[in-house]
């Protein structure tokens, strides 16, 4: 197995996304801290943009082109409840991007590509910076934190 470091990020990463977020309602997801900051809904997918850049690097091609991912852009202004992609949706999304996010990684040499490698590894440490992110913000919306 190649990367295996990256890898693990990303593994780790989903099993904290999912502990966080099991029982987290759409409502729920839509709460933002009183001074400013996103909300739950906004991570998610800000994190799936993430891993578009993830995918494209690895070559397997953009999922979340559609006009509704905007939204989720870094530097987008406060997300409107309106404009929010379903959370349930959202949060599907990443799991069923996983398995061939690490497939992928998992078979990809970058003996020859330190910066590609160096590019991942940061995206796979953006990503885990968000889903720490969400145990704050699940205490903020109202839930007791997940992870004792």
């Amino acid at each position: 197995m190649k990367n295996s470091e990256t890898l693990w990020v990303f593994q780790f990463n989903k099993m904290v996304l999912n502990t966080n977020l099991k029982d987290i309602t759409h409502a729920e997801s839509l709460v933002s801290p009183a001074h400013g900051g996103n909300s739950i809904n906004w991570i998610v997918g800000h994190i799936l943009l993430n891993r578009d850049d993830v995918r494209e690097m690895l070559g397997l091609g953009r999922l979340f082109q559609d006009r509704s991912y905007k939204v989720y852009l870094r530097g987008s202004s406060q997300l409107d409840p309106n404009s929010a992609v379903n959370f349930g949706k959202l949060f599907t999304e990443f799991n069923d991007t996983q398995k061939e996010l690490e497939d992928k990684l998992s078979e990809t040499d970058f003996s020859d590509n330190p910066k590609g490698l160096k590019d991942i590894a940061f995206r796979a440490f953006h990503e885990a910076y968000h889903i720490g992110q969400t145990g704050l913000l699940r205490r903020i919306a109202g839930k007791e934190g997940a992870i004792k």
